[in-house]
């Protein structure tokens, strides 16, 4: 009842775990879908960062070069005097004096950093000077600023205004250097500003935004991400205003006003600002980019559903082997059962029959002869039954390695069927052997197997019945490669119940149990042990009331 219990408890908690461990699989594929979109989500967000980035770092170039015209380009200009220090990133230009009723002035900086008259070149666009950048080909346009300052006197104060005008006339005309481009900054901007992880997974192309097939960095692509640039700030030369001091002087105050067109603007200059003509393209690498997340959560889902099969493995096994365990703790008390129920009687007959003689109950030469036959029949099955308990638990211990020699069968079976023969001769048995011809040796235990054909051989003498005819053979099968050594008889049989049970330690068939044969339930364990010593096994073939049949079979 205890042992029921125990089972179906240990039954019960292992459907729960199953149960469980079920469920925290679908909460796992769950759990990666909304993972995985949150992923691609996050990721698009740290690409679209790091392109704003990549924009920005862009557009601080693109605008430092537009400084430095405006500035140092402008004073050695109007200085006469060589410009040095040109940004890499331009690679021709130009100064352009374009008015609308005067002859037009074009000027081109030389090698040696002097701007000398030149002839307008076909790439300019023929219009006035303005800001921003040109595509085809790639060009930056830098127009030339007045400053003009005016004092206005009022009691108690000094205003200054000061207008920056911007001259539609006068302008820079920079082409930019595409090989630079192309090979150097864009590359350096875009390591910059993604990093190397996203470089080893992403590819990056710059392509025009009005021509999508002409490309200034990288090849075609199916973009993930999307980014415009360059955005081309105007940058003036403001002055700082005046410092008001702490005299009795008037105080100073300072308006700053741009002029562009005769129109009057303020500093705000949102407006004039370029969407671009260039656009960043990322794309991942082999696949768009929530394909390799769906990828990605795919093999992170079967590495986790790996891990709960091998979870519920792990049950299971445990299951098995508790179960294991507590078979063979039933076995154990089997064995100790039946070798105590197997021991008792040859014990009991002995100690009966030797008591009588003791006591002197036994008188002439024939009673004496008698008992001393049965003390030997009942000594030496006690005899068998240790040497088979013996025998198994030894083999099962794994602390006998079986020898591994050159065994002739026929001298084997020869020798066994020999040691037998006043006992068969005595029980009326007729004995067939067929052998073939050459049976080649086989390597292995000689006393094993010499141990298994015994038992064999006594199973057939006590289930033989009236049938009195027992047949040993051997056959080689050289397809096979192995040797098929049997025993057979014409007893009663083995009951189809019971043969699935018949090589299991202390297993009688109900038959042989009901008949009061002698038999501890050994001997057949024994052979399924020797024959599996050998890399071998034994099979039984039986009808009732027709015989029985066991081959051993040994490769070779």
């Amino acid at each position: 009842m205890d042992r029921s219990y125990s089972s179906r408890t240990l039954v019960a908690v292992s459907c729960v775990l199953a149960l469980l461990l079920a469920g925290l699989a679908v909460l796992q594929y769950q759990w990666s879908a909304r993972v995985s979109a949150a992923d691609v989500q996050r990721e698009r967000e740290h690409l679209n960062s790091a392109a704003q980035l990549f924009a920005s770092e862009f557009n601080s170039v693109a605008n430092q070069s537009v400084r430095f015209l405006q500035n140092e380009a402008n004073t050695a200009l109007r200085a006469g005097v060589p410009l040095t220090g040109t940004p890499k990133l331009i690679g021709e230009l130009y100064y352009l004096n374009l008015p609308a009723n005067r002859d037009r002035e074009i000027l081109k900086l030389s090698s040696e950093g002097m701007f000398v008259a030149a002839s307008l070149p076909s790439w300019i666009p023929a219009a006035r000077c303005s800001l921003g950048a040109v595509e085809d080909p790639s060009t930056i346009l830098a127009p030339i600023f007045d400053v003009v300052s005016m004092e206005h006197q009022t009691p108690g104060e000094t205003r200054i205004a000061k207008t920056i005008k911007w001259n539609m006339d006068r302008c820079f005309v920079a082409r930019l250097d595409k090989p630079y481009l192309s090979s150097t900054l864009l590359p350096r901007l875009i390591e910059k500003s993604f990093g190397n992880t996203a470089v080893n997974e992403y590819n990056f192309a710059v392509a025009s935004l009005d021509k999508p097939d002409q490309r200034l960095y990288g090849g075609a692509l199916q973009p993930d991400l999307r980014t415009p640039f360059p955005a081309m700030e105007p940058s003036f030369p403001i002055p700082t205003p005046p410092v008001p001091n702490s005299g009795a002087r008037p105080r100073e105050r300072s308006s700053i006003f741009i002029q562009r067109d005769e129109r009057i603007f303020s500093k705000r200059l949102s407006a004039l600002h370029g969407t671009g003509l260039w656009e960043l393209q990322i794309a991942h690498k082999d696949m768009p980019m929530a394909a390799a997340f769906e990828r990605k959560r795919w093999q992170e889902l079967v590495v986790s559903l790996g891990v709960d099969l091998l979870l519920f493995a792990a049950v299971a096994f445990l299951v098995i082997a508790a179960r294991r365990m507590q078979w063979l703790a039933d076995e154990k008390m089997r064995f100790v059962a039946g070798v105590s129920h197997e021991l008792r009687t040859p014990v009991s007959a002995i100690a009966m029959l030797s008591r009588n003689q003791a006591d002197g109950l036994v008188t002439g030469s024939e009673k004496v002869k008698q008992y001393g036959e049965l003390i030997h029949q009942q000594s030496r099955r006690l005899n068998e039954m240790v040497e088979q308990t013996l025998q198994l638990a030894g083999i099962h211990s794994g602390l006998r390695r079986p020898a591994k020699d050159e065994i002739d069968l026929r001298k084997l079976v020869e020798e066994s069927v020999g040691a037998r023969r006043d006992e068969l001769a005595r029980g009326g048995f007729e004995v067939e052997v067929a052998l073939d011809s050459e049976l080649p040796p086989i390597v292995g235990d000689a006393g094993l197997l010499r141990t298994a054909f015994d038992n064999l051989l006594d199973n057939a003498l006590k289930h033989a019945g009236g049938g009195r005819w027992i047949r040993v053979g051997a056959v080689h099968t050289p397809m096979e490669k192995e040797i098929r050594l049997s025993v057979e008889d014409r007893g009663a049989g083995i009951d189809p119940t019971d043969q699935a049970e018949i090589f299991e330690p202390f297993s009688r068939g109900r038959a042989a149990v009901e008949a009061q044969i002698p038999g501890s339930g050994l001997g057949l364990s024994l052979v399924r042990s020797a024959a599996e010593a050998h890399r071998g096994s034994v099979t039984l073939v039986s009808r009732p009331g027709r015989g029985s049949t066991f081959t051993l079979h040994l490769p070779l």
